[in-house]
């Protein structure tokens, strides 16, 4: 069983051309905006909690295109201008049936941003008042100028066709008192169109623009530098070429062209110049 997943990424698609990004890349799925426009969205305000019961009676036709099955689906709106959001996603074992979430998180304007497979969940036995389930915690950070995200829970017919093996409580129950567990079988759990899914939104207050290669933010990073290869000495840049990145660099970020601007730093960094990425990073936010 492998441990808890925590996710970290941001919601760029409005600047970014990253369509999937998650724990496991999947195929970035195609869902009609008319079809998106009739589901009900959930608001969910943070440090909420809310419980969605699904039904079989509840299938949705849309998700057929991409989920190989019409399931039913837990939609939700979030806040988008808090900052950084903590979300949990925790789907309950029923008796002897479970829904397993895969997740599709779209932007203001319903982009796909991001996509969960069921792998990206991870099983967590019963422990004190909460029972058996499926747990995924995701971390985002939207960019400016959204109001609102969205998270669209659904499962596939490859999931369906699976079943989950999970402790049998006799062994729980010895494990949580010390003593030997019994040799007893554990119990397989069907996979189900019906289901409990729990949602737990927080916002973490934290600055920090992620989705951008995690080298941006490190400050202490050394900065490379070009040697010549018979004497290893540092070639110095003239300051008219540090000027061209530094105005190249503003100049993307003011056309919201952030791929550019990313590309510039690298070429800039291979030349020893550190001034563009202060200038990206003083500014990424402010354009």
């Amino acid at each position: 069983m492998k441990k808890r997943l925590i996710t970290t990424l941001s919601l760029a698609s409005l600047l970014f051309s990253y369509p999937s990004l998650a724990g496991h890349l999947t195929p970035t799925p195609h869902i009609n905006s008319q079809e998106l426009a009739k589901i009900q969205w959930q608001d969910v305000a943070l440090t909420q909690e809310v419980k969605t019961n699904l039904v079989e009676k509840q299938q949705q036709s849309f998700t057929t295109a991409f989920a190989g099955i019409a399931s039913p689906v837990a939609a939700y709106r979030i806040p988008a201008n808090q900052g950084t959001l903590n979300i949990e996603i925790e789907s309950s074992v029923l008796e002897k049936n479970l829904f397993v979430p895969n997740v599709i998180v779209l932007d203001s304007h319903f982009n796909i941003a991001a996509t969960y497979s069921s792998a990206d969940f991870t099983l967590l036995e019963e422990r004190g008042l909460k029972g058996n389930r499926l747990s995924a915690e995701l971390k985002l950070t939207p960019v400016a100028n959204q109001d609102y995200i969205y998270l669209l829970v659904y499962t596939t017919k490859q999931d369906l066709d699976k079943s989950t093996t999970i402790p049998h409580p006799a062994k729980v129950y010895a494990k949580a008192t010390g003593k030997q567990p019994p040799s007893i079988k554990d119990i397989e759990v069907k996979h189900s169109l019906s289901g409990e899914i729990y949602l737990n939104v927080n916002g973490l207050n934290d600055s920090k623009f992620i989705g951008l290669p995690t080298t941006i933010f490190n400050s202490h990073q050394p900065q490379t530098q070009i040697a010549s290869a018979h004497n290893q000495r540092t070639t110095k840049v003239d300051k008219d070429t540090e000027h061209y990145f530094n105005q190249a660099v503003q100049k993307a970020l003011k056309a919201k062209d952030i791929n550019k601007a990313l590309n510039l730093i690298n070429e800039a960094e291979k030349l020893g110049l550190s001034t563009p990425r202060q200038i990206f990073l003083k500014n990424v936010n402010t354009n």
